[in-house]
This record gives structure tokens, sequence and C-alpha cells, in this order.
């Protein structure tokens, strides 16, 4: 016969032990990070399977994709490359005025850095953290803190590392924070995540702050994280209440975060001379070789005929000149 009543553990010694475990496991958090590591190295090849699905459809719609799409995207590209070549050309000659104005103020030359191109595996399904994994791990040389870019601006920073894999945190994400400039007036301030993927904020920025909606930020370069100058939002809304201490700033991310797929890895540290493509340093030689030989065939008629002025001016006194001097080691 089972009693009617059980009497099993007192909640209290339940919330004993919970409160216990709770603070073992906060002084060893930091020492959890190898396990962690290589837990998740285990699980990349589960990863890669996962993503095995996903790159089978991507190729199935390549290999039938038409003739006429094939077109349009040829052209697509073959314009988007000629107006970078035209803006890598403009750029050139900023940045050779940049290099010598910089040297005339004895400040350091800014050097290109290694990048390398790396792609999305698994986007985070907890609505309250923004992060995406990458296929690119220590094998490829990643490290906690390093920044990572897309085509059109700032996506985030690298927050884990495993063999395999890296996990990126991104700039919306609530936790997030990066310092930018305005490029209208060098105004600095910090931009935080809000949680939502196409907004992020300005916070305890006075009300006097000169920061009007269209500003676009950029990274400062302020704690040796992010390189300076790379895009990072663009203002979309300024409040201010005379209700409130500072100005209520929100922007947008200039980077494609609900939709990215390929990002730059970006190693700060290790730069190199900034040179431009073969194809538009061809060019721009191309162009220089067509000026000088113009300018060459234009001044040789005038050296011509400066000669030629020269010589008949010259003739008459030449023997004048000569016949002191023979005259003089006949003696």
């Amino acid at each position: 016969m089972k009693p009617i009543f059980v009497r099993g553990v007192s909640s209290q010694f339940r919330l004993t032990l919970a409160i216990i475990l709770s603070v073992a496991l906060l002084m060893t958090n930091y020492r959890l990070d190898p396990v962690r590591q290589s837990l998740s190295s285990l699980l990349s090849p589960l990863q890669f399977l996962a993503n095995v699905p996903g790159m089978m459809l991507d190729w199935s719609a390549e290999a039938f994709a038409t003739r006429n799409m094939l077109e349009l995207q040829n052209k697509e590209l073959l314009r988007q490359q000629l107006v970078m070549s035209e803006r890598l050309q403009r750029f050139e000659h900023v940045r050779q005025e940049n290099e010598r104005l910089r040297a005339l103020l004895g400040s350091p030359v800014h050097m290109d850095s290694r990048k390398m191109v790396a792609e999305v595996m698994e986007v985070a399904s907890d609505p309250f953290r923004q992060f995406v994994v990458l296929n690119h791990g220590l094998q490829n040389g990643v490290y906690v803190g390093q920044p990572v870019v897309d085509a059109k601006g700032v996506v985030g920073q690298v927050t884990e590392v495993s063999e395999f894999t890296s996990r990126v945190l991104m700039v919306s994400d609530s936790t997030h924070g990066i310092p930018v400039r305005v490029t209208r007036n060098d105004v600095r301030a910090i931009a935080n995540g809000t949680g939502d993927i196409d907004q992020i904020e300005l916070r305890n920025v006075a009300k006097s702050t000169d920061i009007i909606v269209g500003d676009l930020l950029v990274t400062s370069g302020l704690g040796n994280r992010f390189p300076e100058g790379y895009p990072v939002a663009r203002v979309i809304s300024v409040s201010r209440d005379d209700g409130q201490s500072y100005a209520v700033i929100n922007a947008q991310p200039l980077a494609a975060l609900d939709r990215i797929r390929y990002v730059l890895l970006i190693w700060p540290d290790e730069t190199k001379p900034f040179t431009l493509p073969a194809e538009v340093q061809g060019l721009m030689n191309e162009a220089a070789d067509n000026a000088a030989t113009n300018g060459e065939t234009e001044t040789i008629p005038n050296q011509t005929s400066d000669n030629a002025s020269s010589s008949q001016v010259g003739t008459p006194s030449s023997p004048t000149t000569t016949s002191p001097t023979v005259s003089e080691e006949n003696q």
C-alpha cells in the first residue's frame, strides 16, 4: 500500500543547490572555453552536412540557368566592372595626393589589409542573439575580435573560433558596440545594436551635437579593432526632446544583415602596399603612354625650328670667334 502523501526533496534544498551550481558555473565559465572550442570542432562536420542540401539547391539553380539569364548577368557584371574601374582610377589620384599630404604632415600612410572571402553556413535561430557562422576557422588564421565586412559595409566581428568554423556577432546585436564618426564633420560616437536587424542607435549623444538625417557613419579606428573608414550605417532619424538629457539617434546598417551570403574577413595588422588591379593599372599605363607620345610629337617640330634658327644666327659669327684663337696658337 502506497502512502497518500509522499515527501520529496524540500524546495529550500533545491534552491540552495541551484544557487551553488550557478555560482560554480559563473566561476568556471572562462575555463570552459577550450571545452566549447573542442565541441564546436567536433560538431563542424555535422554543420557541413546540414549545409549540403542548400549547396545542392544552389548548384542545381546555377546548372539550369537559362542563356538569357547568364547574358543579363554578364552585362550587369561588365557594367559594374567599368563603373568600379572608373572609380578606382579617380581614387588612385586621390590616394597619391593623400600620400603626398601625409608625407608633408609627417603622418603614417594607411596600407591595404589582407582579406579573405568566407561563406555563411548558419544563421542564428535565437531571436535575442544575432550572429552567423562562417566556414573558416583557426586553420585559415581567423581570430577572436577580427572585423568582418561585406560589399556594402561592416557586418560585425568574430566572437568564437573553432578549428573549421567561426561565429560572427553582427553590429545589430544588442551587446555589440562600434566606434564611428560622421563623415560630414568628423563627430565621433559609439553605435550600439538594438536587437533589430535593420537598426542601430547612437547613445549618450548631446542634443547640441551636429548630426542630421542622412549622415554617413564610418568606423573611426578607435579601439584598434575595426580599421578606419569602413561604412557602418546611415542616420535615419534624430529626435531632440526637451524632456530628455540626450538626443535619440537611430541609423540603418548599410550591410545586408538579413541576407548576407558572402563576407570578407580582414586582418588589419597584416598590411601591404595598396595596388590597383592589373587591368586598371594597364589601362592607366596605356593612357599615360599615349599622352607621352602625343607630347613628344608636339615638341619635336618646335625643337627642330629652334635648332634651325640658332644655326642661322650662329654661322656669321663663327669665323670671327675662332680666328683669334687660331692666331694666338700660331704666335
